[in-house]
């Protein structure tokens, strides 16, 4: 039997971890023949069954095997040189993983013989598989964090000396050097990421640096040697990489930077060094050594004669590493080139420019060239230094990068262009995104730049623009002129107003010809509507392009998303413009060139401009633009379910519910309070009829037959209820004629098929109008249905309607703590209510529990205020106790700790007496099973409890505690995650 089929077997034990378990050949996939008979089949079935369950399987058995006590035995039976590189890289693993995680396990004793065992294996592993060696490697520097400097004191110098005195007849000296220089490597990564308290830490850090006096002097020597061979010096350069990481002062190791520099020109040592040098300019110390930083810098523009080189060759691959490593060294000190002075200035402005370069690499990214996205992070850094500088300074750090950040713009501006249409359409999909990315960070960039330069960049950009349009230039170099403004818009940023009204005024006498050219400015004009809102005189000479795009099915997008925009900004001016807006929508809709999405913005568009008009303007233009659509609904009401009427409801519907969602002639008299949360201002303005109310009764007879057919369709009911909670936004009190007709609707929608979206809008009709005298009826009937129907669900049905549950959890701790008088129905069932909390708190779902524990615990604060409450937290008060401490001690995951938690609190604050009798009962009964607390960790814990009554963030630390005990992780590392 496969250890992967052991494993899943229902009801059976996991195969005991014995060698033979572990060594004994799977024959059920692949021959004798096939198959090394040392192979151990749970690892055959890991790296070769193409079952993705198998594989799941078996990797499940060997982390339990890797974890057992027996491990420490049958992990050097496993190294064994006969067998299978995948066997023995499992038993390298183990050790590492033994030593790593169960090093208390080791009897001090024994120390001294597993160190030698250690050793001798790598030994014997140097001529083998590279990959068993790396791990054996990580296992003796796992066993050197944990022993030094106590046990194993000058344990990187007893290291070295190990290596260099062995008696290993079967090893020459070469690979004796190359398993010494990997395990020098894997040392201090190892200790990087190895879990130890700070404490621990800094010992170990100290002696790691003792140690490095005699690494660096090896390595030199290693490098200096013409004789080394090729492979030899990648190691040492690796393992120098790996040692600097530890934030080594930048003094200790300047020899061995410039020896760096001189090895950099060597094309198969290039890369390593590139490496190397990158971590040291990348140390977070090395700021605190800023002559060596500048001497860098200058070995590093030492090196533009083989990056020209590199150029002319299209030696891409050198290019970019120069690149990483001036970007890096840019990045890490910028401050340092901004604060620079006399000859150390003059480099700095030499480096800026040598990165500049990097930026303006010929060719378009990412096809030509994959190299100019790399230093955007530099100029971020270099202009956030400059522009957040001490006043007194400000000025002469702007003057002295401003012709650098102007080259930058000009750059940009070139790098930002489309190729010719027949390039670009050659372009794979993966290309044309990448570059779209390469934009955005471009129009970052230029937003930077406009920080540091202000308006004389706008005025350049303009000047560039109009100078383009008199030269009758290519269509890309205006399309980057529009999107650098677009970018620094977008930034929040308009500059001189005079400068901003005429490039509005230039944009209708652009040839908007080509479809990206006509996109970007209207995405630009977009990016002007906060601008428009003090301007609106503007307005008319931007509507007509706006509007221009409609017609298009490729420019629609970007005109109907910057029309939103500009309406949503300036409904006031939208006004003078209302008909020509209008009478073109209209249009467009019935065109059909529009994408549905376009569609339902585009009413967006419609509702904020109906918005600016006498209401009897409005219902004229409804009865035109409305009619169509309604019509569209109505008919397919009247058909039999199909795929393509259900995409003509769905469209439809999301149309209207934008309309109803804009379209709002009491806008000011409202507020929204936070996330979906409505309230409702004194109607100081108009007193006329919300146009939305007479569109809702226009409709909801269509609705209402649309939902005798697809009520089981929960994409279709979601749609009619995001429709009713957006026009109830508009409405808020105005809606009160339709509430009885809408409660009756969701009671007959939720009795056929309950869903969660129908008790979200309840639940915002309960709390608008819970207090309307003349609703109480319709509103109670609502809730009392709601809450019969969810809870008939009970329990057989729970576990597929859990959506449902949380829903109804959450709906009723909002009305708990909004509209408590409605749990005061004579017909309602308080304790059946808590008992389905009880039930929904035992669903895996994370969110169903969160939502649970919301509801008990506003359901215990309002105890003492609600008829009848207090007696059914004293009948289930202490199940609901009992379930909540199992949930924290187990029964649930561990990210809804805390929400469990402000269950025992509220309980402890508002029901102490109730609570205090409980929690001891609990605590004090064994057959309560809390796992691995023991009887004093449990009377501990209930009256730790018990004593913060007010300190919620206290008791949460408690409960978290108290949780980590029972599931056997206090003290642990997983603890923290």
């Amino acid at each position: 039997m496969r250890m992967a089929s052991a494993l899943q077997a229902s009801g059976e034990s996991q195969p005991e971890v014995t060698l033979d378990n572990i060594e004994k050949v799977s024959m059920t996939t692949k021959t004798k023949s096939e198959v090394d008979d040392a192979v151990a089949p749970a690892i055959h079935e890991l790296y070769y069954d193409p079952s993705a369950d198998v594989k799941d399987s078996a990797q499940r058995w060997l982390l339990m095997a890797q974890r057992s006590p027996q491990a420490w035995q049958f992990a050097w039976a496993l190294l064994d040189h006969n067998k299978a590189p995948e066997v023995q890289y499992f038993g390298a693993s183990v050790l590492h993983s033994k030593i790593s995680r169960s090093w208390p396990e080791v009897p001090s004793e024994q120390y001294e013989m597993l160190r030698t065992q250690l050793f001798q294996q790598i030994f014997n592993s140097a001529l083998g598989t590279r990959i068993v060696l790396t791990r054996l490697c990580v296992a003796l520097s796992s066993f050197a964090l944990s022993t030094m400097p106590d046990v194993w004191p000058d344990a990187v110098k007893s290291i070295i000396e190990t290596f260099q005195q062995a008696h290993t007849p079967h090893l020459d000296a070469m690979h004796r050097c190359a398993a010494l220089l990997e395990l020098l490597t894997v040392l201090p990564e190892e200790f990087q990421t190895a879990p130890m308290s700070q404490h621990r830490k800094s010992t170990v850090r100290h002696e790691l640096e003792k140690g490095m006096v005699h690494v660096l002097p090896l390595l030199q020597s290693l490098l200096e040697q013409d004789d080394s061979p090729t492979h030899i010096r990648h190691q040492a350069l690796r393992c120098f990489s790996s040692w600097v990481q530890l934030s080594v002062p930048l003094t200790e190791i300047e020899s061995f930077q410039k020896l760096l520099f001189q090895l950099i020109h060597d094309p198969d040592l290039f890369d390593y060094c590139v490496d190397s040098l990158v971590n040291v300019v990348s140390q977070p110390t090395a700021h605190k050594y800023p002559s060596i930083v500048r001497s860098i810098i200058r070995e590093v523009l030492k090196l533009q004669e083989m990056l020209a080189s590199s150029v002319r060759e299209k030696n891409m691959d050198t290019v970019q590493g120069l690149c990483r490593l001036a970007v890096t060294l840019g990045e890490n000190h910028t401050k340092l080139l901004v604060e620079s002075t006399g000859e150390d200035k003059q480099h700095a402005m030499e480096f800026t420019s040598l990165v500049l370069g990097f930026t303006a690499l010929p060719g378009h990214y990412p096809v030509d060239e994959t190299i100019s996205n790399m230093p955007f992070g530099f100029w971020y850094l270099l202009q956030d230094d400059i522009v957040s500088a001490d006043t007194d300074k400000l000025e002469s750090y702007v003057q002295t990068y401003a012709p650098v950040f102007l080259q930058l713009v000009e750059v940009m501006l070139r790098k930002v262009q489309y190729p010719d249409d027949e390039e670009y359409d050659g372009w794979t999909e993966d290309e044309k995104e990448q570059f779209r990315c390469y934009r955005q960070d471009i129009g970052d960039t230029l937003m930077y730049c406009h920080t540091l330069l202000k308006d004389p960049l706008l005025n350049h950009l303009y000047a560039s623009l109009t100078r383009i349009q008199d030269q009758d230039s290519s269509w890309q170099h205006v399309e980057a002129c529009l999107f650098a403004f677009r970018s620094i818009a977008e930034g929040g940023d308009y500059g001189d107003d005079q400068c901003a009204a005429n490039l509005l005024q230039l944009i209708g006498q652009i040839n908007m010809s080509h479809v990206k050219l006509a996109s970007t400015a209207l995405y630009m004009l977009g990016a002007y509507s906060e601008w428009l809102t003090d301007m609106p005189e503007a307005l008319g000479s931007i509507i007509p392009v706006l509007l221009s795009g409609l017609n298009d099915a490729e420019l629609a997008a970007p005109a109907t998303m910057s029309l939103k925009d500009i309406a949503s900004d300036c409904i006031p001016g939208m006004r003078a413009h209302a008909e020509v807006i209008l009478t073109a929508s209209q249009q467009a809709l019935m065109a059909n060139v529009l994408k549905s999405r376009e569609a339902t913005r585009l009413m967006s568009v419609i509702g904020l401009v109906l918005s600016s008009l006498p209401q009897a303007d409005i219902m004229n233009y409804l009865e035109v633009i409305l009619t169509p659509h309604v019509q569209a609904l109505e008919e397919v009401a009247n058909q039999q379910p199909s795929p393509s009427g259900k995409s003509t409801i769905l469209v439809k519907l999301t149309m209207m519910a934008n309309l109803c969602a804009s379209l709002d002639i009491k806008r000011e008299d409202k507020s929204i309070i936070g996330k979906g949360e409505i309230e409702s201002k004194s109607s100081a303005g108009t007193q006329d009829t919300q146009p939305v109310l007479l569109i809702l009764q226009k409709i909801l007879p269509i609705v209402e037959k649309l939902l005798n057919m697809w009520i089981s369709d929960a994409a279709i009911v979601e749609s009619v209820c995001e429709l009713l909670k957006r026009a109830m936004r508009t409405l808020l009190d105005d809606l009160q004629p339709l509430v009885p007709q809408l409660c009756d609707l969701l009671c007959r929608m939720y009795n056929t098929v309950p869903q969660p979206t129908m008790l979200d809008l309840a639940q915002q009709i309960i709390i608008l109008f819970g207090s309307v005298v003349s609703l109480n009826s319709a509103i109670a009937s609502l809730f009392l249905q709601l809450s019969s129907k969810t809870l008939s669900l009970l329990p057989n049905n729970a576990r597929e309607h859990t959506d449902v549950l949380e829903e109804y959890m959450t709906t009723c701790a909002q009305l708990l703590k909004k509209h408590t008088k409605i749990f005061t129905l004579d017909e309602l069932n308080l304790a059946a209510i808590f008992q389905c909390g009880l039930v929904s708190m035992t669903m895996p779902e994370n969110h169903t529990i969160k939502a649970c524990c919301l509801f008990f615990g506003n359901f215990v604060s309002q105890s003492d205020n609600l008829p009848g409450a207090g007696e059914v937290l004293t009948q289930h008060g202490k199940p609901l106790v009992e379930l909540t401490l199992k949930a924290i001690t187990g029964g649930a995951p561990r990210n809804v700790v805390d929400n469990l938690s402000d269950i025992l609190f509220s309980l402890n604050k508002h029901a102490f007496t109730k609570f205090s009798g409980w929690i001891t009962d609990i605590m004090l009964n064994t057959t309560v099973e809390l796992p691995r607390a023991t009887k004093e960790q449990r009377e501990h814990f209930g009256s730790t409890i018990l004593r913060n009554r007010a300190n919620k963030r206290q008791v949460r630390s408690l409960v978290k505690e108290f949780s980590l005990i029972c599931r056997g992780l206090h003290g642990t590392d997983y603890a923290e995650y």
